[in-house]
């Protein structure tokens, strides 16, 4: 008798194995189990047992919810696992839905995962019908093992939560907080690639909720999967993933400059320029009138004119810093790139007026002051590229600005001071000397805000000095400096 015992145990776990695994492993977990309803409820999307044997395990399931002892509910629904498995694989059951949905339920109340999973698929399958009552099943497991996954989480044991997060993306699909859960703990790990396949497990999931809280958890792993694929290099994943998200969140900017750069990676540079130039203009008009704004249309403009240069579309890329300087008439960067792109299409009169703005607001800048003296040369005035090449002869140091930080109450600002070699125009040195000057910052109109001098002592040629200024007062936008005699 004791062998018969043993033996029927044995028989029962190979009909298990042989029906719920599916060659999948067997992942037992009790907080499923425990998650199912206390009251049975027999299926009620239309579908019957059709066959004795599914009658009976839909019975085994009954009896083994209304049992309030342990070992016999294990014993029930090993009952109702066998029996499906005959019905399955020895009466021809395998396409009546029944045998699958009940079977799968059986396996819910066993906390066999991927049985479950497999099982209730094959019912969605032959009973699309099925599906919305299925799902309740498949949501009360996972809402028990992501609020254990979250509490992992809270606790700092992230391995325990990623092990929870990833059963709850087994019994329950459609959700995107689950696939989100994953990529972050992934992340955070630093499986970059593996997250962002996550992420974009996320953003397909919820491709059909509509619940307001999932629909964030899609919309922000969709732009996640987008910016890693984009920072991976990995151009046209990225492509496809940010027109994902923006079919979702059309007014995105941040995202339109995302794809941007994708399409640019991608090699597709006319969809790239469009995209910029779309980005920019809607900043909308700046303060001058300029089709520019100022902040990020001001940004976005000068990386299009940017991109435009390094294609030598020199005429597109003027007319992008143009309109930056338009908005932002004291923003040094546009009026240096301005000068630039003037000297490429070879333009004498643009050149000359703007490298002049550029002198007025860096007057120690060997650059701005080597762009002025082509501007003078290229529009035939001579003189003054003359005088010009003698102040560049006669610089005692050039003066380059590396950072300016404004802040809400103020602003900061850093320069390098590199000591030349200066001359006269017979070629005498001149000895190095201090070098005294008056720092303006700038609001968006030009008006002073607040001021600070400075002086860089004398430096011997290829000497350097840090300059360091700073100013308090709101709405500070720019800066320009004067040489104090």
């Amino acid at each position: 008798m004791r062998c018969n015992l043993v033996m029927t145990a044995m028989l029962t776990a190979i009909a298990a194995s042989s029906v719920a695994a599916q060659g999948q492993p067997k992942v037992v977990s009790d907080r499923v189990a425990k998650s199912q309803p206390t009251k049975y409820e027999p299926a009620n999307c239309g579908i019957k047992p059709n066959h004795f044997k599914v009658g009976s395990a839909a019975g085994y399931l009954k009896s083994a919810i209304e049992t309030d002892v342990p070992e016999s509910k294990a014993r029930i629904l090993g009952q109702g696992v066998k029996v499906l498995d005959e019905a399955i694989h020895q009466n021809g059951q395998e396409k009546n839905p029944a045998a699958w949905y009940y079977l799968g339920r059986i396996n819910l109340e066993q906390g066999d995962i991927y049985g479950a999973d497999s099982a209730l698929t094959k019912a969605e399958q032959l009973a699309p019908a099925c599906q919305k009552d299925i799902a309740g099943y498949r949501r009360n497991a996972w809402v028990f093992l992501i609020n254990a996954g979250t509490k992992f989480e809270n606790e700092k044991n992230a391995d325990s939560a990623l092990a929870l997060y990833r059963q709850a993306a087994v019994v329950y699909h459609a959700s995107p907080v689950t696939y989100y859960q994953i990529a972050t703990a992934l992340n955070e790990k630093g499986q970059t690639d593996s997250a962002a396949y996550y992420f974009g497990q996320a953003a397909t999931a919820g491709q059909g909720v509509t619940d307001t809280t999932e629909l964030k958890y899609r919309d922000r792993s969709a732009f996640n999967e987008a910016a890693m694929q984009l920072n991976a290099k990995k151009y046209p994943a990225a492509v496809t993933a940010f027109q994902r998200y923006l079919g979702w969140v059309p007014n995105d900017i941040e995202a339109k400059r995302g794809l941007a750069a994708a399409y640019r990676g991608a090699g597709q540079l006319d969809k790239a320029q469009a995209l910029e130039k779309e980005v920019a203009t809607a900043g909308g008009p700046g303060p001058a009138g300029g089709g520019a704004a100022g902040g990020a249309g001001a940004q976005d403009l000068m990386s299009v004119g940017v991109n435009l240069y390094n294609e030598k579309k020199y005429a597109d890329a003027a007319a992008a810093f143009e309109k930056v300087a338009a908005a932002e008439p004291y923003d040094r960067d546009a009026l240096y790139n301005l000068s630039n792109t003037y000297l490429a299409m070879k333009d004498g009169p643009k050149l000359l007026t703007a490298a002049q703005r550029l002198v007025a607001i860096e007057p120690s800048s060997e650059n701005a002051l080597k762009l002025l003296g082509e501007g003078y040369k290229q529009s035939g005035k001579v003189n003054d590229a003359v005088k010009t090449a003698e102040k560049v002869l006669a610089l005692p140091a050039d003066l380059k600005v590396t950072d300016f930080s404004p802040t809400g109450s103020g602003a900061t600002l850093q320069a390098t001071a590199t000591g030349r070699q200066a001359q006269t125009a017979s070629g005498t040195a001149i000895k190095p000397s201090d070098l005294n000057l008056t720092f303006e910052f700038l609001d968006s109109k030009g008006n002073v805000v607040g001021t600070q001098n400075t002086k860089v002592p004398a430096l011997a040629p290829a000497a350097t000095q840090s300059v360091k200024v700073e100013a308090q007062g709101a709405g500070i936008a720019a800066w320009r400096y004067k040489v104090v005699k």
